[in-house]
């Protein structure tokens, strides 16, 4: 059990973006830091301009579903993240998530949103950055149009 922690927290630490750095709705404030819902046309466009800094797109979903079909980005800086919800509920990779992501913009998504807005609510009182919540998760990107990539596939 003790390596496989030290492996999630390698590979978390790996996928860290190369590039530092309000669109929707607001629809929490428990904290300094508000939970931002975005569509998924919201989402793509602060992906690709880059003159905002950088959103760090993360996928909370399951593992199998992350290298089933995952968000396709524009950049290869910021390609999504995977870090479970079931993580996010233990404490201290709740924690480490934030000391990973703190001071950044994290765009938090998941199948249909719901498990993204259950990992906001966890992360939003310790946070100091932006989370924004992808109203509709991948299920809404994919009817959007926009791009998705299967197994260790990389942005377009």
């Amino acid at each position: 059990m003790k390596k496989l922690v030290m492996l999630l927290a390698f590979l978390l630490l790996a996928t860290q973006p190369f590039m530092g750095e309000e669109k929707g709705n607001v629809v929490a404030n428990e904290s300094n830091v508000e939970i931002i819902n975005i569509t998924a046309m919201q989402a793509w466009e602060m992906l690709q301009n880059e003159s905002d800094g950088a959103q760090i797109p993360v996928d909370v979903r399951t593992l199998g579903e992350y290298f089933n079909e995952r968000i396709a980005t524009p950049h290869s800086y910021d390609k999504p993240r995977w870090y479970p919800l079931q993580a996010i509920e233990k404490p201290f990779f709740a924690t480490l998530f934030i000391k990973i992501f703190d001071g950044k913009e994290v765009i938090l998504y998941c199948r249909t949103s719901h498990r993204s807005y259950i990992a906001a609510k966890i992360i939003a009182p310790s946070f100091n950055g932006k989370i924004y919540n992808l109203v509709g998760g991948i299920t809404a990107w994919k009817q959007a149009g926009l791009p998705t990539v299967h197994g260790f596939g990389f942005g377009s």
